[in-house]
């Protein structure tokens, strides 16, 4: 079965009609999506969300007539709600209403500074709109003016100041440990704070990296103990198992475990 097209960030301009340089920009601002592949590409599914954001993309950074280029013809007025139901607004409305990103409705839903939609589940009514208006600062004050990063953007950033070789599982790892808090979510993976990265003691960064070196070095893969052990690997892991011997951490052997099940064999 084909694999579901995903897109890395320059894919992602030329299906939208964008320049890549309007990409990075509209996500910073909120307007696209992080990544929700690694960190670092587009799902078909997540992709399919976004064109319907592009006039109020290109109103934001002036990237020509991209709408029209991606449809084919120019791009249609907003829909106005209909009198009868009253006025209501969607997450990018109500953001642009109260001037906040788009993203700080979300995270503010998450933090509970900003209620469920009361229109149909979706939309926030005129008055809740007018509600919010009044306590723009203590949703900023909340949700912070940055939306986060994930894991990979994470191990990045630490590795960027602490000059260490971070992966995201050490992110993880601190965060497990509670040294590191996220501060929202994306599709239900943790988002972390840049400032809390920068908060965290260079020590901890580093015990943690070390700790995951170490482990590494005395353990093995499934695959690399079965041939170690000069055995198939389902004859490994059969063996593994009706010994007791489980993987670890990242789904690793450790090498005194493997060296066991020689020595018994």
């Amino acid at each position: 079965m084909a694999r579901e097209r995903d897109f890395g960030p320059v894919q992602l301009a030329d299906w939208l009609g964008l320049e890549p340089r309007t990409v990075r920009r509209a996500q910073a601002r909120g307007l696209i999506p992080p990544p929700d592949i690694d960190d670092e590409r587009w799902s078909l599914g997540l992709a399919k969300t976004i064109p319907d954001r592009l006039a109020e993309i290109t109103a934001a950074f002036g990237d020509g007539d991209a709408a029209s280029r991606s449809t084919g013809s120019a791009p249609k007025e907003p829909r106005r709600a209909g009198a009868a139901k009253g006025r209501s607004f969607g997450p990018y409305q109500l953001a642009g209403r109260l001037g906040l990103e788009n993203w700080q409705i979300g995270r503010g839903q998450q933090k509970g500074v900003v209620p469920p939609p009361d229109v149909d589940g979706k939309r926030w009514s005129e008055a809740v709109a007018d509600m919010l208006a009044g306590r723009v600062e203590e949703i900023r004050a909340t949700v912070g003016d940055h939306p986060g990063v994930g894991s990979v953007k994470a191990a990045e950033h630490l590795a960027s100041r602490t000059g260490l070789e971070v992966d995201r599982v050490d992110v993880q790892a601190l965060a497990g440990r509670g040294l590191l808090e996220p501060v929202g979510t994306f599709k239900e993976h943790p988002m972390y704070s840049l400032d809390d990265l920068d908060g965290l003691p260079a020590e901890e960064v580093g015990a943690t990296v070390k700790e995951r070196e170490d482990w590494l070095a005395a353990s093995m893969t499934g695959k690399e103990a079965a041939a170690y052990l000069g055995w198939p690997l389902g004859t490994f892991e059969v063996t593994a198992e009706r010994g007791g011997v489980r993987a670890g951490r990242l789904g690793r052997y450790a090498r005194t475990d493997v060296d066991g099940l020689r020595d018994g064999a």
